[in-house]
């Protein structure tokens, strides 16, 4: 059995859509903090928006991933959220990119974009990064993990958005 682990963060609805993406698969979640030892697992995905890795996954054997809140290479900055949003661009959007031991941003995964229009508040915007987040990350993560090509036609198979089509009861 594979395991994942997913660093915790402030965006726990992207926590959530990877735990509810991967219930009933045969594949380990687990919750842990930043601090935690890293070594046990298969891969490793950040959900914070982190912008730097910490020293102590610098060399591990695991893939790691990371969901970042501008389509890089634009905005690879400790703000990126804000630096888009102000500087007057009208797309912004989130990047899944691997990270590499001596490169943060080692290769791209997938990118989606979000529109930012005239009367777009900044605070959408954010809610708007993090519910494209939890929309492509679990897809993005299991294509990775069973190692097969992420397609975005695999996001529109499913009408439900909160779960990812796997709760059975959806009143998404």
């Amino acid at each position: 059995m594979k395991k994942i682990a997913i660093i915790t963060s402030e965006n726990l609805e992207i926590i959530s859509s990877i735990k509810n993406y991967f219930t009933n698969k045969d594949i380990k979640i687990e919750i842990i903090d930043v601090k935690n030892d890293t070594k046990n697992y298969d891969l490793i995905a950040f959900t914070g928006f982190e912008t730097e890795l910490p020293e102590n996954f610098i060399n591990t054997n695991s893939s790691i991933l990371n969901i970042f809140p501008s389509l890089l290479p634009a905005f690879q900055t400790n703000t990126p959220i804000k630096d888009t949003f102000t500087s007057g661009v009208k797309v912004g959007g989130v990047t899944i990119h691997k990270v590499g031991n001596k490169n943060f941003c080692e290769k791209i995964l997938a990118q989606y974009p979000v529109l930012i229009g005239l009367t777009t508040h900044y605070n959408e915007y954010i809610e708007e990064l993090k519910a494209v987040s939890s929309k492509i990350y679990p897809y993005v993560i299991d294509a990775l993990i069973n190692d097969k090509v992420f397609d975005y036609s695999d996001l529109f198979k499913n009408k439900c958005s909160g779960c990812s089509g796997n709760c059975g009861n959806c009143k998404h």
